[in-house]
């Protein structure tokens, strides 16, 4: 039995938080930096004034930046300048679209917070942004267009399909940007799922969509219908087929600033390479063999 078992709960979670704080000590002396050197690597990533920014974000004292989560939007705010948008996910659930469906909650557009940690939450409170009407995958944005983003996501019923907030992007030539998350937070690639699903010998979706309940910006009920994605799809995804075609391709841009780690990947690359693989016959699931075995040891 190892060591560890025998160390008591309240003392093992006092020596975990004991070591995050030398952590959090050792980058503030060694690894902290402050928005020139953000808005730098941001500019050595790609981000230009005018540009459309999809950002998924993880914010730790432990990352290094020496300001808050709203000088970090700033930040972002100002990488794009007032011509150009950014925007954010803003799930109210932490584990599958169904889960939620299924449990009949409502989704209010004005109160009902974000789940996609401490940055989209903190975007969403904030004054001029905005957010799509959908009860599983909405969207905020900010920006001189930002209503253009969102319209209409309520009449989708494929939640990063055609006409979604997702799509908007696309026609945009946005980019999407990881600040301290893996590209598995990558939610546009529900979008690329969508433009192969066809040819899928599994459903992507759910056979029946779900009417669900939400409260719009201006507190009126609605009802929006929407699929949510198959347990099946879910089981067979492997994202990471195509985050290696897209890094053997170099379509993955990198920055180190301090203690973070920051990647960038134009959407429009991202459907390139998936309009590729499907052309190869390759796609970004563990597929069924005509013997029912799927292509893959991870069941």
């Amino acid at each position: 039995m190892r060591l560890a078992a025998y160390v008591p709960k309240p003392l093992k979670a006092a020596l975990k938080a004991r070591l995050k704080q030398l952590r959090i000590a050792a980058v503030g002396a060694l690894r902290s930096y402050g928005g020139v050197q953000l808005l730098q690597a941001l500019r050595r990533l790609g981000v230009r004034d005018g540009d459309v920014v999809m950002l998924h974000s993880a914010f730790s004292r432990e990352h290094g930046f020496r300001g808050s989560a709203g000088e970090l939007i700033d930040l972002f705010l100002e990488a794009v300048g007032p011509s150009g948008h950014l925007l954010m996910v803003s799930m109210p659930y932490r584990n599958a679209s169904l889960d939620w469906l299924q449990s009949g909650r409502s989704l209010d557009v004005r109160r009902t917070p974000s789940m996609m940690g401490l940055v989209s939450e903190s975007f969403r409170r904030r004054a001029g942004v905005l957010r799509s009407v959908h009860p599983t995958h909405p969207v905020l944005a900010h920006g001189p267009r930002a209503e253009s983003f969102i319209a209409g996501h309520a009449d989708c019923v494929h939640p990063c399909g055609p006409g979604t907030p997702f799509d908007a992007v696309a026609r945009a030539d946005g980019v999407a940007v990881f600040y301290n998350v893996p590209l598995e937070t990558f939610t546009f690639f529900h979008h690329l799922e969508h433009l192969v699903h066809a040819d899928l010998p599994f459903p992507l979706y759910t056979p029946a969509a779900f009417d669900a309940p939400v409260i719009d910006a201006e507190g009126v009920h609605r009802t929006v219908r929407t699929y949510a994605f198959d347990r099946q799809a879910i089981a067979r995804r492997r994202p990471e087929r195509l985050f290696a075609a897209l890094r053997q391709q170099g379509n993955v841009r990198t920055q180190v600033v301090g203690a973070s780690t920051l990647m960038a990947i134009r959407v429009r690359d991202a459907i390139e390479c998936t309009r590729q693989m499907r052309a190869r016959g390759e796609y970004f699931y563990a597929m069924p063999s005509p013997a029912g075995h799927v292509d893959s040891a991870r069941q």
